[in-house]
């Protein structure tokens, strides 16, 4: 006998009306009576139950046909409390309605600025490298420290990933909404910090890849994208401001992490063993450190030193490394320390932040808005004037210079796919963009090491660990404002002009290797003590000439979104972008990997010649510090690989008198960029207006969807 309901829950339900609000409740009640009481039991019409579920489109429909079919008097009235609410990171929950007064969407910018401070760190990778290239020998690179040219790549595999994951996902992004996205985001940057953190403290190379390369550029791809496609939308009718003001958020992140990151690493860095001084540092034979190579090129206390413990594995700090050191790592001077003893305070930093920024990510994207589709704002600005009684306001009109409604529409524009494969506007702008970023990508992924290799040795009291962590600091400022003020200033000369304007780089670039050679020049003359060298004004146009350039960097992308918009339309402004940032992943490999090839290049070609220099003037002195002769051309070789023979340590052997080669190490790379952002300069200048309305013919014709 097949048990039915109640008759009072029947009765009750066909004489009220159910909301909307109660349906899920009505569901949960009726499948458990039917859990209770028809458990085992065989039915010829079992009850069909809808699957439940946190938000379905459908309850809204439900909720529509009963408020129409109910009379106008017993009506419910369409709120909020009246619908199921939508997850709180889904697309439905961060679209705001299309009567969204225009005086509220500056909300939209702090959950953008909030997000792009997070991931605005990801531009001071030079902070790291320092210590990560000394993870074993802290004070100085051991033989099994990564080298410079080791490291690079991984911010390069960053700017790939990038690339990649805007080109291909970019229109994913869009899709699923910017909460879901920037958690995403945040999510993916978080363990990129982490994981990092974790293969600095194990040392391994391929962490580091994963973590900060795939990880990071993964992230770096959401957070960065999602905020700029969201503000976009709310300001059509602005659009180079409202990216500036977003983007600039992303340089200030890259302003603020320096400081951050050299005041946690100092305050978790721990200073190495100091077993004493040897021959190189200026010890007594016989009293002093005495040091054994073994055949990898590395160095250990030798049997018979009157100091140390026979075989420990050590390294050799030089003026020029204490000099580098951080706080008071290396506060007993030159000599030797032993490997493995101290800790850089790199790993613990890292992951620090890594928690930090995942955080601050997070909350941001919570609260990130997009408008309705219908939303316009001067629809909306003619529905408050309507309100306040005001004058009627023409919807046609548009306060952006040039511009007309169906421009500054978000629901006209062209395709990616035709963009990429059917204009010749795209190449261009994808060179410009590529040639203009290469030497920026250059200098700040080794911003830090460059201004000490250059100038710590013609000024060490002044171009200190923490002068290069201000400069670096510097950078990100001028990053911010140039994302910001080249943006509103495009909005009036002209997205075009404004590249043009960048052309101005060229001349600050290829002229910086004149610049070292003079400061140089001036300390090698010996008509001045160190102190009496007037460096400071070669140094300053040498700071105040690289952050100039720099805002021409943030200018760039800043720009750009509204560059693309003006050219192909809103519409698919997001994909396009992101097809357009292949060019930054291209350019993230040419400068920092060409700068490390060149740098690489020259240092090698110094050491020669310095090793010419102390041949001529002492032949027998890399023997007694070293333990070969000149002409051992297969020992010189391995102690070069497992950097105990460098440029620091030939200078110690070196007549007085000799130039150090260090500040020349970057000429070629500054001659290199130089040449790249001449090729943006042109290629900016011959883009060419794009007439939209008939590229939207000839896609209708050649069916590009």
């Amino acid at each position: 006998m097949r048990r039915s309901l109640p008759s009072s829950l029947l009765a009750t339900c066909s004489h009220v009306r159910p909301h909307p609000s109660h349906f899920c409740i009505a569901r949960r009640a009726i499948s458990l009576y039917c859990n209770i009481y028809h458990r085992n039991r065989p039915r010829r019409h079992p009850i069909k139950i809808p699957p439940l579920t946190w938000y379905s489109p459908n309850l809204q429909t439900f909720a529509s046909q009963a408020d129409s079919d109910a009379p106008s008097n017993e009506r419910i009235p369409h709120d909020k409390k009246g619908l199921a609410t939508p997850f709180v990171l889904s697309k439905e929950a961060a679209t705001a309605s299309k009567d969204y007064p225009i005086s509220q969407r500056l909300w939209a910018l702090p959950p953008s600025i909030a997000i792009h401070l997070s991931i605005g760190s990801v531009y001071v990778y030079s902070m790291w490298t320092p210590g990560m290239s000394k993870a074993l020998g802290v004070i100085a690179a051991a033989p099994q420290d990564w080298t410079h040219p080791t490291l690079l790549p991984i911010f390069s595999t960053a700017a790939i990933t990038l690339g990649i994951t805007t080109s291909t996902l970019g229109s994913w992004i869009e899709s699923i909404g910017p909460r879901t996205a920037g958690t995403i985001g945040s999510a993916l940057w978080s363990g990129a910090l982490l994981t990092t953190a974790a293969g600095v403290h194990y040392h391994s190379l391929p962490m580091l890849y994963l973590g900060y390369g795939i990880l990071g550029g993964m992230g770096w791809g959401f957070m960065y994208l999602t905020p700029v496609t969201s503000v976009m939308k709310w300001f059509p009718d602005k659009r180079g401001l409202a990216t500036g003001i977003a983007l600039s958020a992303f340089g200030a992140g890259a302003a603020l992490a320096p400081s951050l990151i050299h005041a946690l690493v100092d305050w978790f860095s721990i200073s190495p063993e100091f077993v004493g001084e040897c021959v190189l540092t200026g010890g007594r034979v016989g009293e002093c450190v005495e040091l054994s190579i073994l055949e990898d090129g590395s160095q250990v206390v030798a049997l018979n030193s009157p100091v140390g413990v026979p075989g420990t594995p050590v390294v050799v700090a030089t003026e020029a490394d204490i000099a580098k050191a951080v706080g008071t790592m290396g506060s007993e001077g030159p000599g030797v320390y032993t490997i493995g003893t101290g800790d850089t305070g790199v790993a613990k930093a890292m992951g620090t932040l890594g928690v930090m920024y995942g955080c601050l990510g997070a909350i941001g994207s919570r609260f990130m808005m997009i408008p309705h589709p219908e939303w316009s704002p001067d629809q909306s600005r003619a529905a408050e004037e309507v309100t306040t009684q005001s004058a009627p306001v023409n919807s046609t009109t548009n306060n952006s210079p040039g511009c007309n409604f169906e421009d500054s529409s978000n629901n006209y524009g062209l395709p990616a796919t035709y963009v990429t494969t059917n204009t010749t506007q795209f190449p261009l702008l994808w060179l410009s963009v590529f040639g203009n970023a290469t030497g920026g990508l250059a200098l700040l992924s080794s911003s830090k090491i460059m201004l000490t290799d250059i100038f710590a040795g013609v000024a060490p009291q002044i171009v200190t660990p923490a002068f290069s962590t201000g400069y670096v600091s510097a950078l990100g400022i001028g990053m911010a404002l140039g994302r910001f003020g080249w943006s509103a200033i495009s909005d009036v000369i002209g997205r075009k002009n404004a590249y043009a304007l960048f052309g101005l780089g060229v001349p600050i670039v290829g002229m910086a290797p004149y610049l070292c050679h003079t400061v140089v020049d001036i300390a090698g003359s010996g008509s001045l003590t160190s102190e009496e060298i007037h460096v400071m004004p070669y140094l300053l146009t040498f700071y105040s000439g690289s952050v100039l350039a720099i805002t021409f960097y943030g200018g760039i992308f800043s720009i750009l979104p509204a560059y693309i918009a003006d050219l192909f339309g809103q519409k698919h402004a997001g994909a396009i972008h992101g097809k357009a940032l292949t060019a930054w992943a291209a350019s993230a490999v040419a400068g920092p990997m060409g700068l490390a090839y060149l740098r690489s290049h020259s240092q090698e070609n110094s050491i020669q010649e310095l090793l010419s220099t102390i041949n001529v003037h002492d032949a027998t002195a890399l023997e007694r510090s070293f333990g070969c002769s000149i002409h051992d051309e297969a020992t010189i070789e391995k102690l070069i690989d497992a950097k105990t023979l460098t440029i620091e340590k030939l200078m110690e052997l070196a007549p007085p008198g000799t130039v150090d080669p260090t500040p020349f190490l970057y000429d070629s790379t500054c001659y290199f960029a130089a040449g790249l952002m001449s090729l943006a300069f042109l290629s900016n200048l011959a883009i060419r207006p794009l007439d939209l309305n008939r590229a939207m013919i000839d896609m209708q014709t050649k069916k590009i969807k």
